[in-house]
């Protein structure tokens, strides 16, 4: 991110402009002078609850109880009545799902999964992984420069989620159309000339997802689909229609496929920061795992996880009332110098770096850890590979992904 302009006083809607601007400079500081100042602050203007302590964020991530993840009746809220009957009749704001529901729900849902998104499982799709980076590795312009966002990161992790998933490839365009309008809706804001359409295009992604889930029952293939398809058939899982095109629709591709994407982009962006991670890594390639943490403990996936309030509860002195949003900003908390010493430093080597919560924590720790970390080892490794003295292009005007909790270059040039 740019050099900072620190914004003072520390009010209210000077708070809501840093977080409602991607890629602002005073991101970073204005979440230290949180921590420092105002650990628990509310938000007239987004109207929730910013925790960004690290010891806060985690007891929130741990305590579905009192701070269950049913966020959707705030974001619909927050739309015109004509959208907002649309989108409350789809599956994806209406029927159970891993994101938004806690105990015993999720577990139900998330337990048939586990085996194929697990270390073994994800080990077992890698070589198919590496093949898809090599796939996209060639479709980069043959010259430099180039916009490593545009040209491979993003088409790489769409194409990874899409085929594991089992989509035709034919449909790519069909299935990146339901994801812009649902990723908008819930990880930004869509302009309001264009929200109408979108809650209609979600209810027609909605159609053809079903469709493609009955094509899976009836011929199944080496993909997810089938895998669960199979399951419910042999009652070794228990969905009904709804639950599998809301578990589609938003926690296999809303919510999987950006992170991969964001996750390359923003190891690529810290490595070539400094050339000795980049050359230490090609020579020791088992530095990866260290590398890949760090990197998302200092630049994260996301700016915080939110959640609601079962009850009045208090955090830090300060007492949140019964059904309030809250915004526990991991980012925030990963950053926090009562956890990490020096946290503004890059360190793969810091001790607790495995108590880093940028894929969260407790009961909705992120299904596609595995996935993330082998997609980003695949990309990396595939650059390195065609591009070893690949080098960052600094960005006269930098641009970052869209929406309140995306921390991520939306162009990333380099050449070579």
């Amino acid at each position: 991110m740019p050099e900072s302009t620190e914004i003072s006083p520390l009010t209210s809607a000077a708070v809501s402009a840093v977080f409602l601007t991607p890629g602002s400079p005073d991101l970073y500081p204005v979440m230290k002078r949180l921590r420092d100042e105002a650990p628990v602050f509310f938000s007239e203007e987004l109207n929730m609850w910013i925790v960004s302590r690290y010891d806060d964020v985690a007891r929130i991530l741990k305590d579905p109880r009192r701070f269950p993840a049913a966020t959707r009746s705030f974001i619909l809220a927050s739309y015109p009545p004509e959208v907002r009957e649309i989108l409350a009749a789809t599956s994806t704001f209406s029927a159970p799902n891993m994101g938004f529901d806690d105990q015993p729900v999720h577990d139900r849902l998330r337990r048939p999964l586990t085996q194929y998104f697990s270390f073994r499982g994800v080990a077992r799709l890698e070589e198919r992984i590496r093949a898809i980076a090599d796939r996209h590795l060639d479709g980069m312009p043959n010259r430099p420069p180039a916009d490593l966002v545009e040209s491979y990161a993003r088409p790489l992790a769409n194409s990874v989620v899409i085929e594991l998933a089992g989509f035709p490839a034919g449909d790519r365009d069909r299935v990146l159309r339901g994801h812009r309008a649902l990723n908008d809706f819930f990880f930004g804001r869509p302009a309001p000339d264009v929200q109408l359409d979108y809650a209609k295009d979600i209810r027609a992604w909605e159609e053809y997802l079903a469709g493609v889930i009955d094509e899976r029952r009836g011929r199944p293939g080496d993909d997810l689909i089938s895998l669960l398809t199979r399951k419910v058939s042999q009652k070794e899982a228990d969905y009904t229609d709804e639950e599998l095109v809301s578990l589609f629709s938003f926690d296999i591709i809303t919510a999987g496929i950006r992170p991969s994407s964001f996750a390359l982009i923003n190891m690529c962006d810290e490595l070539l920061r400094d050339r000795r991670r980049w050359e230490g890594l090609r020579a020791e390639p088992g530095r990866f795992d260290a590398l890949f943490d760090e990197t998302l403990r200092r630049s994260g996936l996301a700016t915080g996880v939110f959640r609601a309030t079962a009850a009045d509860v208090e955090v830090e002195g300060v007492r949140i009332p019964a059904g309030s949003a809250v915004w526990a900003l991991t980012a925030s908390a990963n950053r926090d110098e009562r956890h990490f010493a020096a946290p503004d430093s890059f360190d793969p080597h810091r001790p607790h770096l495995g108590t880093s919560l940028h894929f969260s924590h407790g009961l909705h720790y992120c299904l596609g850890v595995n996935l993330a970390r082998t997609v980003t080892r695949a990309g990396v490794a595939a650059l390195m590979r065609r591009h070893p003295g690949m080098r960052r292009v600094a960005e006269r005007t930098p641009v970052y992904e869209q929406g309140i909790n995306v921390i991520a270059p939306a162009r990333f040039t380099v050449e070579w």
